[in-house]
């Protein structure tokens, strides 16, 4: 490319450059400021093999124009240099991320690490560098008076948005602590909304403490995100639909809670017990491991599920006492064992619970 400017040597001779990174130059007539003549008639340059004749207007020009390129190539540059490869195949994307996996990726441009933990007190004495804190209780909100519903998709896409500085392009990965199902709530929160790019650490804090990785009190930099969201209705299941499907045979509901929140013996809402024919699976139980809890083997996963009737060629409900139990049973159905038809009910044991005209079951049987 002609790059032309203009220079003055150690003698006060005025020289024109013709190809930047070299010192090709022609002199230049200090008191016309143009090309001397060596020869009668003008100077012509000879630039890969083509004759140019540059007027003193030519020359102006192109020099603007060379400096409007550059400054375009520096304003690229940063981009260009910190591009980076993909963190992961999209299609064979980790839902189930270990820690060893996510230790190369902290500072990767793609990745939004977000801290699910309950306590921000734990946030603010440590935690993985560059991972931004969200409270739970933000994907809570009162929804026809019921407390605990999951909020609209406006309202998700404004926090993911604008607070969370994540982008449709970007790769989320979420961790939080040992008997904590706020990670994979805010995975199925993701998934409503059509994202497909997340992940859960296994393990959580707990696991990347325990193996002496890095650990900072310093907060991200974050920037607004440009999401926009999609909202599946395959994955999300409704009061109405769900008693309108109670005596389907091709159905099974999964209750997450604890057995005794399950057969009415606790529970602080108005009604106790579950939903008619409804299986028990208490999501802690697809965790093993004391202090650091980490998800059983597939294969102990599969058998948890099979004897309780939960099998691939049905569509699978599952319900908690709100959304965010129920989303462990959820992630772990349908991205590590590969369930092809699963339904959150969001309302879960809180709304089911509130409504008089729906059935209500207390003890141990379904």
């Amino acid at each position: 490319m002609l790059n032309p400017s203009i220079g003055q040597n150690s003698s006060g001779m005025q020289w024109l450059l013709i190809s930047p990174g070299t010192d090709q130059q022609k002199p230049i007539s200090s008191s016309t400021g143009r090309p001397s003549k060596r020869k009668e008639g003008n100077c012509k340059l000879q630039i890969e093999n083509r004759k140019l004749k540059i007027k003193k207007t030519e020359k102006l020009a192109l020099a603007l124009l060379t400096g409007c390129i550059l400054s375009f190539s520096i304003f690229l540059l940063p981009t260009l240099l910190d591009a980076q490869p993909a963190p992961f195949k999209e299609k064979n994307f980790p839902r189930l991320i270990e820690t060893s996996e996510l230790a190369p990726l902290l500072n990767h441009a793609s990745v939004r690490i977000i801290d699910m933990r309950s306590s921000l007190s734990d946030y603010l004495k440590g935690h993985i560098p560059n991972s931004v804190y969200l409270p739970v209780e933000t994907l809570h909100v009162p929804r026809y008076g019921i407390p605990a519903q999951s909020p609209d998709r406006s309202f998700l896409e404004e926090l993911i948005r604008d607070h969370l500085g994540i982008s449709n392009p970007m790769w989320v990965v979420l961790y939080s602590e040992r008997s904590n199902p706020n990670a994979t709530f805010l995975a199925w929160t993701f998934d409503h909304l059509s994202h497909k790019k997340v992940a859960v650490v296994n393990g959580g804090w707990e696991k990347w403490v325990a193996e002496k990785l890095p650990t900072t009190q310093r907060y991200p930099s974050l920037s607004l995100g440009k999401f926009f969201g999609k909202v599946t209705p395959m994955n999300l299941a409704e009061k109405k639909w769900i008693l309108d499907h109670l005596s389907s045979k091709g159905l099974v509901i999964v209750d997450a809670r604890s057995p005794k929140q399950y057969s009415g013996e606790e529970g602080e809402e108005i009604r106790r017990g579950h939903i008619p024919g409804a299986k028990n699976l208490f999501w802690e139980t697809l965790l093993e491991g004391d202090e650091v809890r980490v998800w059983r083997k597939r294969e102990d996963l599969e058998k948890l599920f099979t004897e309780s009737g939960v099998t691939k060629d049905k569509e699978v409900i599952v319900y908690g006492r709100t959304g965010r139990d129920a989303s462990h049973l959820y992630f772990t159905l349908k991205y590590i064992l590969g369930f092809p038809n699963i339904r959150l009910y969001r309302g879960s044991w809180i709304e089911w619970s509130a409504d008089p005209n729906l059935p209500v079951k207390t003890g141990a049987d379904p």
